[in-house]
Formats: C-alpha cells, structure tokens, sequence
C-alpha cells in the first residue's frame, strides 16, 4: 500500500526500528515524518490482515478493510486528531473493527436469522481454564480450517476469537468490541466449546 510519495532511505528506517508505536504515531502526526508511520504499518500489517481474514472469511474483504483503516488512521494523524485513549495496536484493530460491521455486518443484519448468545442455543459452558490462543491451530489444523470454522460462528463471537487469537486479554477485546467484559468471556466460551467440537469433527472426518 502507497500512501508516501517520498521513499524512505535505510537510515530513516534503522531509525524508527526501535521506537515505540506510541514514539512512532507522535512523529508522523508532528512532524509528517514518513519513516516513522513505515515502521508502525510494517510491525502491524501482517497481524491485523489476519485478523481480518478471521473475520471475514475473504482475502478480498480483508484487504479491502485493512486499506480503508490504515487510511484512516493516515487521515487522524494529518488532521491532528490522533489523541488515542489506549494502545496503537488497540486503537488500530478498534478501527478495522468498526469498519467491518459498517460496511459489512450492519448492511447483512435483516438476513440473521439466529439470534446472537441465545440461551436456548447455548452450548455447554467451557471449563474455567483457559488455554493458549493458537491451541487452535497447534492441533495439525490449518489456518483455512480455523478460518472456515470461525465463519460458522455469530459476528460477536466469531471478532472475540479473531482478537483473542491475535493476542488482545479480554480487558482489551472488550474495549475494542463496545461490549461488557463478561460478555466477552462468555462470547469466548461458547465460540471455543464450538469451534473445537467443529475442529475435531472434521479431523475425524479427513482421516
């Protein structure tokens, strides 16, 4: 993505290697300073595309929403008005995130018809521990596989894994989402107890 004119020489970029994000975001909202936003977009890219892949479902959308965001946060920091609240990181999936529901959850909202976090539809609640993010895929399942498993769950579980499996706590999930924490950590639950069920059905079903 070309979002400078000017190419940033090796020395800028040694430069900003070892700043911080917070350091980083300053001097390019001061100073324009292009080095600066280069380091930031090069250490988050790759993780937030793969959050939106997760999300998604599509390479196309991911892309898509990803561009859109990082112009946003191109547009805050020229027009001074980049005054984050939490971490860069934070702030930056915040933003991919809300830019995902309106223009893609919101527009497909009347054609749900399976209410989200229904008691009624509740799976078994998951043990109390917790396990490490990329259990997921440390069990020979691939990456298309978790990603074809998460489409199968509701948009409000379905960004709690995407988030959760990018390393967020669920303190950071909840700010990002808009929603209460114990939403959150029974979002979580129940999006495991399925996904691992779905994980291991169709590794059953592959041998």
């Amino acid at each position: 993505m070309v979002l400078f004119a000017r190419s940033v020489t090796h020395g800028e970029s040694l430069k900003s290697e070892g700043a911080d994000d917070r350091e980083l975001m300053r001097r390019f909202q001061e100073r324009g300073d292009p080095a600066a936003f280069e380091a930031v977009f090069q250490r988050h890219k790759l993780g937030l595309f793969r959050f939106l892949i997760r999300l998604s479902g599509s390479a196309t959308v991911a892309e898509e929403v990803s561009q859109q965001t990082w112009l946003e946060v191109v547009e805050l920091a020229r027009e001074g008005r980049y005054r984050p609240a939490a971490s860069f990181g934070t702030t930056l999936y915040c933003l991919a995130r809300n830019r995902w529901m309106d223009d893609y959850v919101r527009r497909h909202e009347a054609t749900r018809t399976t209410p989200l976090d229904d008691p009624e539809a509740a799976v078994e609640e998951l043990p109390a521990t917790d396990t490490d993010p990329n259990e997921l895929l440390a069990r020979r399942e691939s990456e298309a596989a978790v990603t074809e498993a998460l489409a199968s769950l509701p948009s409000e579980q379905r960004e709690v894994i995407a988030l959760w499996m990018q390393g967020f706590e669920l303190v950071e999930v909840a700010r990002i989402t808009g929603a209460p924490w114990h939403t959150v950590v029974s979002r979580k639950r129940y999006a495991l107890d399925k996904l691992r069920r779905t994980l291991g059905l169709a590794t059953r079903e592959a041998r």
